[in-house]
């Protein structure tokens, strides 16, 4: 029987998510302490930057009490949209990588990249582009760990923070995580926690080594979830997204175009992203739409394909041939939409762009 590939599981850490989303909006408050949370002296921190925490700030603090800690913080009273909008980009950029993607929080996303396949990606390469791709496309900074379990992965991005990667090799990971502390076991309770930490038992490795039992008699019917988490065993597989009904790409334009040219280049970062979300289901799209926006008025052109498309260069040159019209006058141009529906997989690769006659010799 053919052995099963090792399990190579993603963790992404975009916490504390708020502040990320804060930063990607405005970059002047990269490095500077930042409060997110509504109201003035009765309102309440729902999320504090690395530098707020450092001078004591944490979240469900009153606000009030945090700018007496950190004077000198910024404090933005949160933008609700704004959060969802881009925790549903991070999900769709996820989603370009593997069907396999688990968002436990605004916070965390679990990526399975397990290969399944001869042409499957390497992981290592593919994190390194999720963590590229997050910044580069929006603006967020991320933690990324690699290893086979969740737990192991979780433990390496946070050790990878604020912004880097960390790879768990196989034969060292047992051994990395009997060293790491209690604290980083979800499923364990703070009171769990000081019951064993006084017993001495104050790491993975050693509450490990107690075995079942003894757990049990420590801290409950909690020890069987907490052993399971503490040896990555029995996890349930990250599950597989369903098929996109239809796949929605926007962009508001921060810097006022100057000619058709720059919304055509708009068109197509859109395009290659529609893609990308098309390629993990094998999908193809029969119907393309594109949006554009002038202040409150929307403009809009649909096109029906003769042939599905969901290679990136296609999808882009028939949105280009849709927009022709739309883009001049550039003036008053605020956003961009592509919109693919009538999705359905296909055996083939259908393309604009077929491979050159081979002239005869």
């Amino acid at each position: 029987m053919k052995a099963r590939p090792r399990r190579s599981i993603v963790h992404v850490d975009l916490a504390p998510f708020f502040v990320a989303v804060e930063r990607s909006l405005d970059p002047a408050l990269r490095g500077k302490p930042v409060v997110v949370g509504a109201g003035s002296g009765l309102g309440r921190v729902a999320a504090a930057s690395d530098e707020a925490r450092a001078a004591g700030v944490v979240p469900g603090m009153p606000l009030s009490a945090a700018l007496q800690l950190c004077p000198e913080a910024v404090v933005r009273p949160g933008d609700l949209d704004a959060y969802a909008r881009v925790s549903e980009e991070v999900t769709s950029l996820l989603l370009g990588h593997s069907r396999r993607v688990e968002r436990p929080s605004a916070d965390e996303a679990y990526v399975d990249l397990t290969p399944e396949g001869p042409n499957s990606p390497n992981p290592v390469p593919a994190a390194e582009s999720i963590k590229d791709e997050l910044q580069r496309r929006l603006g967020l900074d991320a933690s990324i760990g690699v290893g086979s379990s969740r737990i192991a992965a979780r433990v390496a991005s946070r050790l990878a923070r604020p912004r880097g990667l960390l790879v768990l090799l196989p034969g060292y990971e047992a051994s990395f995580l009997a060293r790491q502390p209690l604290g980083q076991l979800a499923s364990l309770p703070p009171s769990a926690e000081a019951t064993l930490a006084a017993h001495d038992i104050d790491t993975i490795g050693a509450l490990l080594d107690l075995g079942s039992a003894r757990l049990h008699g420590l801290i409950g019917p909690l020890a069987q979830r907490v052993l399971e988490e503490a040896s990555g065993e029995a996890e349930a597989p990250i599950p597989v997204a369903a098929p996109p009904q239809a796949i929605q790409e926007d962009v508001q334009l921060r810097v006022r175009p100057t000619g058709a040219e720059d919304l055509e280049r708009v068109l197509d970062a859109l395009a290659a992203r529609a893609a990308r979300r098309l390629r993990p289901f094998g999908l193809r799209a029969a119907t393309l739409t594109v949006d554009l926006r002038r202040g409150a008025a929307l403009e809009r052109r649909n096109v029906t394909l003769a042939v599905p498309l969901g290679d990136e260069r296609s999808i882009a040159e028939v949105a280009r041939q849709a927009a022709a019209s739309l883009l001049e006058p550039v003036a008053g141009v605020r956003g961009l939409g592509l919109r693919l529906g009538r999705l359905a997989p296909a055996t083939a690769q259908a393309s604009l762009f077929p491979p050159p006659t081979r002239l005869a010799r």
